[in-house]
């Protein structure tokens, strides 16, 4: 049911005979020939670091469950996942005996309720709190409820939207052609709390489709829990040009112990909760990615110049690579580029970099020659949401639930009711006409819950 990868110890060169083939009789499995553990390729040469299969698909159910199986609409029993399943028809069928409509599903003849909202002046409430921006204690007060009742209505509400948001997108992701844009932030709380996150849009609108963190309730071997160490997250340079920008970039994933080693600096853990090593959450968040591309006929992935996602987008997109249906790409923003790079190659690895307006961007897929679709028209969707998220997401936060929920509200408000340039970016991604209020999306999620059959 799930077209996702769970084996990710094999060869990532594109070029090479062994490109995402498992098993390879040229591999040397657990090399340490250069002082890392890694899949030794012979027959390309290169030294993919060594990646805990289970480790992956563990933290991959967690996400999963919680991005796309949280329900409240459609047959439970044959539609468990956004995406991943077809919307079930139902007919009414009679009443639970607290007077709840039941319905029978179509596709499988299983009869099941949909659970009716309660008490929505609670969910309001919580909605303005997060929208004021409130601290935790401060919003409780606000809507007179006790903290058990508050952070149950904030599930209610995080339920809501993203129910309401993924039906809408569910509805436009069969298309000839999708671009993501996918860029990786660092969101600092109070008390040197914070996490890494991984965003991931929608590159034509801006329109947010997944964020992951490197949060996790899984039980980590000590190896896997992110500690406070030395910031290696690559950083603008503000070069003169934007091949020395490009330059420069390589030379700093060069400095690392081996070039996926994505550390995050000084980052203290949330309560009852782990932190994820950031190279290890790129392969979960690119195996979620696949949802959104399993009906388009051909995609591509933008992705910034980090080592470690482009080796969780090569992974992800590997059978549609060898199709011919994908491309990943590079891009590095550059503001008023004024430089010509045409066919340049730039790094240790000989990447081929091509200018455009806003930058420079190298195709991974297809290195050789400029006739691949490459079509970003704006490079800062992204960091228009990060700053959104700086500027609104509560900094007191302290535990993995009240992170999650509030991050998948903010999601929400941001892509349906933040107007840049005379629209959302639901709108630009046509899932609605005109920007809605806060107020008003949340009419719409429960209207669309309670009427989606």
């Amino acid at each position: 049911m799930f077209d996702m990868r769970y084996d990710f110890n094999c060869c990532k060169t594109i070029s090479c005979k062994n490109f995402g083939v498992n098993g390879s009789e040229d591999y040397v499995y657990k090399s340490r020939r250069l002082g890392y553990l890694s899949v030794e390729c012979k027959a390309c040469g290169s030294n993919p670091p060594w990646i805990n299969n289970e480790l992956i698909e563990n933290i991959q159910k967690e996400k999963l469950a919680f991005h796309f199986a949280r329900k409240i609409t459609h047959c439970k029993y044959c539609y468990q996942y956004f995406f991943f399943n077809e919307k079930n028809g139902a007919k009414l069928h009679g009443f639970t005996g607290a007077g709840t409509q039941r319905l029978k599903c179509t596709n499988c003849n299983r009869i099941y309720s949909l659970g009716k909202h309660k008490n929505i002046d609670a969910i309001r409430a919580v909605l303005e709190t997060i929208i004021d921006n409130l601290d935790i204690n401060v919003a409780i007060r606000k809507t007179g409820l006790s903290a058990r009742l508050y952070y149950f209505y904030l599930e209610k509400l995080s339920l809501l939207l993203t129910n309401y948001s993924r039906l809408k997108e569910q509805d436009v992701m069969e298309r000839k052609y999708i671009a993501l844009q996918t860029e990786g932030k660092v969101l600092h709380l109070h008390h040197k709390r914070g996490f890494y996150t991984l965003l991931s849009g929608e590159a034509g609108s801006g329109y947010i489709l997944l964020q992951t963190n490197n949060l996790t309730k899984q039980k980590l071997l000590d190896q896997d829990i992110y500690n406070t160490c030395e910031d290696t997250i690559i950083k603008d340079t503000h070069a003169n040009n934007v091949e020395n920008e490009i330059k420069q970039h390589y030379q700093q994933t060069l400095y690392r112990k081996h070039f996926e080693k994505l550390l995050i600096g000084e980052i203290k853990a949330i309560n009852h909760c782990n932190l994820l090593y950031p190279n290890k959450l790129v392969y979960v968040h690119f195996s979620l990615l696949r949802a959104f591309i399993q009906k388009a006929q051909r995609y591509s992935y933008y992705i910034e110049l980090e080592s470690s996602i482009r080796a969780a987008a090569v992974m992800s997109a590997y059978p549609e690579i060898k199709t011919g249906t994908a491309d990943v790409y590079y891009y590095l923003p550059f503001l008023n580029n004024q430089e010509t790079l045409n066919n340049k190659k730039i790094g240790w690895w000989g990447d081929r970099w091509f200018s455009f307006e806003l930058g420079a961007y190298s195709s991974i897929t297809n290195s050789l020659k400029n006739d691949t679709p490459f079509s970003l028209n704006d490079t800062e969707h992204l960091n228009r949401y990060y700053t959104y998220l700086e500027q609104n997401l509560n900094k007191s936060l302290n535990s993995f639930n009240t992170i999650a929920n509030f991050s998948e509200v903010h999601r929400v408000l941001f892509n349906f009711c933040e107007v840049y340039r005379n629209k959302t970016a639901a709108m630009s991604f046509g899932l609605i006409d005109a920007p809605l209020t806060a107020s008003e999306l949340l009419n719409e999620a429960i209207y669309l819950s309670d009427y989606t059959d």
